[in-house]
């Protein structure tokens, strides 16, 4: 999904930015760096690394993005699994491998052709490590058997404790040695600053709280929702977004909904909606991307 942010040179996100702050030494203290650094970016912006870009397009779309989609009467047709997709392999596998390295690429700076490698090779890829390459093989495999069970066998998934569980362990065996269990420590979250994240002590209750109020939802807008909670309670100690966006892959699917496809075009607005929607409660920029992403 191409946003408009996409097509803005960082130097003019900048400047823009540097009208909201008023102060570039503000700015700078916005983006990690110093009031010099950003002096020599004018100068040199491709010296600006992946993760300064990243701070800047999510910057950008605060102050100028999420304004113009915050409209909660804002409305949207359901968007269903097309009927040509569910048996069709030329139609759903590029679809999974998709979504599989988008969820990679929102977290590391994998490289799409590495992706490939993990995923087509029969051996393990030379320049590859054994993480990286259980991140991207975990991670196809895991979406492809969720697709494989619940469109192709036609058996929905029931969203549990026990299913969460699971799909992080999925996703982190060979990773982590603590796949599967509850995080016994503080998390911090990236990209989402000032959000807190649930105690250590309370995320066995509130994980259930969670499955009982939210694993049923069936409309996009609900999934949305139950999605920014899950992140905002942050279970693991690592691979909560990976697991927090299969579960929105799993709810969509369960309700023959087209899953929305989050990657390295869209994750900056990603990053600013579900910030707007956890520190506000304000929803309806995440539910708009929500709707534009499933659409990709």
């Amino acid at each position: 999904m191409q946003l408009e942010y996409n097509k803005i040179s960082t130097i003019d996100k900048l400047e823009q930015l540097q009208t909201a702050f008023v102060y570039s030494t503000k700015l700078a203290e916005a983006i990690g760096v110093s009031r010099r650094t950003l002096l020599n970016w004018q100068q040199k912006p491709e010296s600006i690394i992946n993760k300064h870009l990243l701070t800047i397009d999510v910057l950008y779309c605060q102050r100028f993005l999420i304004p113009e989609w915050d409209n909660p009467k804002q409305h949207f047709e359901p968007i269903l699994l097309p009927d040509d997709m569910p048996h069709n392999e030329q139609v759903f596998l590029p679809f999974i491998r998709r979504l599989s390295y988008g969820t990679i690429e929102i977290e590391t700076d994998m490289a799409k052709t590495d992706f490939d490698k993990i995923i087509d090779d029969t051996k393990l890829p030379k320049n590859i490590s054994r993480q990286a390459f259980h991140e991207g093989f975990n991670t196809y495999i895991t979406h492809k058997q969720l697709w494989q069970r619940i469109v192709e066998q036609g058996e929905p998934l029931p969203i549990t404790v026990e299913n969460i569980r699971t799909l992080h362990a999925d996703f982190m065996r060979g990773i982590h040695d603590n796949a599967g269990f509850f995080s016994t420590k503080i998390r911090i979250m990236g990209q989402l600053d000032g959000v807190s994240t649930t105690a250590p002590e309370d995320i066995e209750e509130e994980i259930h709280r969670w499955v009982f109020k939210e694993a049923k939802a069936v409309s996009l807008e609900a999934i949305a929702k139950a999605h920014a909670y899950f992140i905002l309670i942050h279970p693991f100690g690592d691979g909560n977004g990976r697991v927090g966006r299969a579960l929105v892959m799993v709810q969509c699917l369960n309700a023959r909904l087209k899953p929305p496809v989050f990657n390295g075009e869209n994750r900056a607005m990603y990053y600013a909606t579900m910030q707007h929607a956890m520190k506000h409660g304000r929803y309806a920029p995440l539910i708009k991307l929500f709707y534009e992403a499933a659409r990709e």
